[in-house]
């Protein structure tokens, strides 16, 4: 960091904003089960923002530019960077705005128990958990890659931040494949930031399960309307649509109209209400503002707005930083009683969008169960499922099992009333 700040005021730079980043990281690549590579890396880099302010008819702007250096760099290509940054701010005119409150503070480690253990002993309990559930009789894993990541970010402005701190988090990728009696394969991804071993066991066995059905599955759903249950990733996906809309930077440009004391879930719920929180992912934001849990929706009621300082001071609300991970508790029903009822289950998509924009969620159907009411299922695959969140959000049904994962943790399933589906 010392050598960045050198350089910057070396070239008279005034008002800046350095993210340092060093990463440790151990990376396996297996094909099936057989180890194919594995590799140790030690990065360094860091983001350096040049602030620059104009006045130009009587008006105040500040303009910004940023670029990505490293420590392999020489200090004459690091100072051309910053040159090049400082020249490129002064054609950015954005009205003026004041930053946030400096702060300063000892290293911070976020707490996870992935902490107890070195990166490589991370990674061998992750590759046993994961390598544990290939079981299947029919479907089996033809590749996996594993990340298991320590950053440590130092954040430095001109204007008195100084912080730091410390994060671990695990990161995978892996395809299943069955090949009888259609040839298919299912890719699948995981973030985690604790040792989530059962969550990836589960990950594996119902991955592997979703192959060998859509294997055998020829039917599309009929179209219609239809009970819809979407569960894993695809919950928090949907629940973002809220976190975006909260952001002061959908707020100030229109695009939101959200308020705090809104009932941003509607006037008459009838299904279970929204209590969110803001989690803390990192101990401070990417502009050194100190992250704190925070109250977001309660009882379908908006409590906090978030976001950067610059579109926080055009509105005039404190810069509380951008929050990525939702915490909610526990629905009151079970999958098991969900599927008691008429219902489609989607397991998994070709792709999956949330427009928060509009607040429309669709996504190709991969594989999908039909639940009859009967105690009859049915694998579906195609068609499609093309929801909106303002039609089903006074109806939401929120599973009572729970899913842990790197920026959510709370119901692993969620129902949505009355959707429409494209099929036969």
């Amino acid at each position: 960091m010392k050598r960045y700040i050198d350089i910057l005021n070396k070239s008279n730079v005034g008002t800046y904003f350095v993210s340092e980043t060093a990463a440790k990281s151990v990376e396996l690549f297996f094909i099936k089960k057989k180890l194919d590579m594995r590799r140790m890396k030690d990065d360094d880099s860091a983001e350096i923002t040049i602030y620059k302010d104009m006045e130009e008819d009587g008006k105040k702007f500040r303009g910004f530019a940023a670029v990505n250096v490293n420590s392999t760099m020489s200090d004459e290509e690091i100072a051309e960077k910053i040159k090049s940054a400082d020249y490129a701010a002064s054609f950015v005119k954005n009205p003026f705005f004041e930053f946030a409150k400096a702060t300063k503070s000892d290293k911070k480690v976020q707490e996870s128990d992935l902490n107890k253990y070195e990166l490589s002993e991370i990674a061998d309990k992750f590759v046993e958990a994961f390598y544990s559930e290939d079981k299947d009789a029919h479907a089996f894993i033809n590749s996996f890659e594993l990340f298991v990541r320590e950053n440590e970010v130092h954040m430095v402005s001109s204007e008195g931040t100084d912080v730091s701190y410390v994060k671990r988090s695990v990161w995978g990728e892996f395809v299943a494949q069955c090949k009888e009696p259609q040839d298919v394969e299912t890719y699948k991804s995981f973030e985690y930031d604790s040792l989530a071993l059962s969550d990836l066991k589960d990950l594996v066995k119902t991955t592997l399960k979703m192959t060998a059905d859509r294997a055998t599955a020829t039917k599309m759903p009929k179209a219609g309307t239809y009970d819809v249950v979407l569960a894993d990733s695809y919950v928090p996906e949907v629940l973002t649509y809220y976190a975006e809309r909260a952001h002061v930077g959908y707020i100030y440009p229109g695009y939101s109209d959200f308020k705090v004391g809104d009932n941003v879930q509607g006037e008459k719920v009838t299904g279970d209400k929204l209590n969110m929180k803001f989690g803390v992912s990192v101990p401070f934001d990417y502009e050194g503002i100190e992250m704190k849990e925070r109250d977001f929706v309660k009882d379908g009621v908006l409590k906090t707005i978030h976001g950067n300082q610059r579109f926080s001071y055009y509105l005039g609300v404190e810069p509380i930083g951008t929050y990525n991970k939702i915490v909610m508790p526990a629905g009151t029903v079970s999958m098991a009683d969900m599927f008691k009822k008429k219902c489609l289950y989607v397991v998994n998509f070709s792709d999956f969008q949330m427009d928060a924009l509009d607040g429309h969620f669709a996504g190709e159907i991969r594989l999908a169960y039909y639940y009859d009411g009967n105690g009859n299922v049915e694998c579906v695959t195609g068609g499609s499922v093309n929801g909106s969140i303002f039609e089903a959000q006074s109806e939401l049904t929120f599973s009572s099992e729970t899913q842990k994962l790197l920026r959510f943790e709370g119901p692993k399933a969620c129902m949505f009333k009355n959707v429409a589906v494209a099929g036969e």
